[in-house]
């Protein structure tokens, strides 16, 4: 009986000896760079069937960056303001969510040329390169990476997921 206990013993030693450890799962690095696609006019010197052509244009241009973007409208004047209204309407009109349309007054035009700036960010993912696993690779730290990757890529909006308290959210000063 004692050379049977000490078998089972020794077979459970060595069986827990061998085995494999569960790896913890580390995230992966990744930078949420927004980018902006913008459209600039002065509407008291232009003509608004030039502009309302190049608006529609950039608008289809741009929408499946208006979806899962945010709009922000920069205004000079009220009649800028009535003309962003407008254009909120129409967006939202076309399947936008109005919780992601803004219209900002500003004291003064923009680059004192315009008085109306409409600019779309949408958030895009950077993650790094995932080389594949290869037989023999025992803890590594980037198990993951490439389902990692392929998770933040294909969020719709991924700065909701950020901490916001760090994030400088000021408009660059190239409006």
């Amino acid at each position: 009986m004692k050379h049977i206990n000490a078998l089972i013993i020794t077979s459970i030693l060595f069986l827990t000896a061998c085995a494999d450890r569960a790896d913890v799962n580390h995230g992966i690095s990744l930078d949420v760079v927004p980018t902006h696609y913008a459209l600039s006019f002065n509407l008291h010197k232009s003509k608004r069937i030039e502009v309302k052509n190049r608006l529609d244009t950039f608008l289809i241009d741009q929408k499946e960056n208006m979806l899962f973007g945010q709009v922000e409208m920069y205004v000079a004047n009220n009649t800028a303001y009535k003309f962003a209204q407008k254009v909120s309407v129409q967006l939202h009109q076309q399947g936008i969510d109005a919780a992601m349309i803004h219209i900002t007054r500003v004291k003064e035009p923009l680059q004192q040329r315009f008085d109306y700036v409409i600019r779309v960010t949408r958030h895009q993912v950077t993650v790094p390169l995932c080389r594949p696993a290869q037989s023999g690779d025992f803890f590594t730290q980037d198990a993951g990476c490439y389902v990692d990757g392929l998770r933040w890529k294909s969020m719709a909006r991924p700065e909701t997921v950020l901490d916001h308290s760090n994030m400088d959210i000021r408009p660059s000063k190239a409006l």
